[in-house]
């Protein structure tokens, strides 16, 4: 695997958050995952980060897999109600059908075999389960701007590959349900929401595409 990309970025991870253009990003993110949650008992989320979504989502057990130490780490202070396991999303560490929910949100970037990640987190799924992919789509401007930022090293994007949606429906088969959202530009400037309807009438995909699967 390599040097952990995210070791310098675990503690100001989220920081970006609090900007007024990364508050509008997350919120419209976080409406278009929203719309695409199933119900359920448990959930895990691959590639959970710091523990941003397992903290927001509604279910009643919540396991988060992390293969990043340093994230893993700021993610068990951050959300100790979770649990928390260090893992590759190639390789997950569960029986088969252990859950109800599987989400994979913008994690399919930074894995070394995409097919093998996904057919895992099918494996784990119970019967009738839902596997929730998001991915930052490689035709929207967000992914110009971060496929310069790697092309100069910058972390985590200089570790990076992007994928459409045409590539992850080639992969997953057609979903049963679909949302994206940020059709902004990386520039933008308020209002916000003026601008990211200006953007979706421009033609941009969306920065983030999402799938629902059974």
């Amino acid at each position: 695997m390599g040097k952990d990309p995210f070791a310098p970025l675990a503690e100001a991870y989220e920081a970006w958050y609090e900007t007024p253009l990364g508050a509008f990003v997350i919120a419209e993110e976080e409406k278009a995952l929203r719309a695409l949650l199933p119900p359920g008992e448990s959930l895990l989320e691959v590639g959970a980060g710091t523990g941003y979504w397992l903290k927001r989502l509604p279910y009643a057990r919540k396991v988060g897999l992390e293969p990043s130490l340093a994230m893993l780490q700021v993610g068990r202070r951050r959300v100790p109600e979770a649990t928390w396991v260090e893992g590759r999303a190639e390789a997950l560490p569960f029986p088969g059908q252990s859950f109800d929910v599987v989400l994979l949100f913008t994690v399919l970037e930074f894995v070394e075999d995409v097919e093998k990640a996904l057919a895992e987190a099918r494996r784990v799924l119970k019967p009738e389960g839902s596997l929730l992919v998001g991915i930052l789509e490689a035709l929207s401007p967000w992914a110009a701007l971060y496929r310069r930022l790697g092309e100069k090293g910058v972390l985590p994007w200089a570790q990076a590959h992007f994928l459409t949606r045409e590539d992850l429906k080639d992969l997953l088969g057609p979903p049963e349900a679909e949302e994206e959202a940020v059709f902004l530009a990386p520039e933008a400037k308020p209002p916000f929401p003026e601008a990211d309807q200006a953007g979706l009438r421009a033609g941009n995909r969306g920065a983030l595409y999402l799938g629902r699967w059974r």
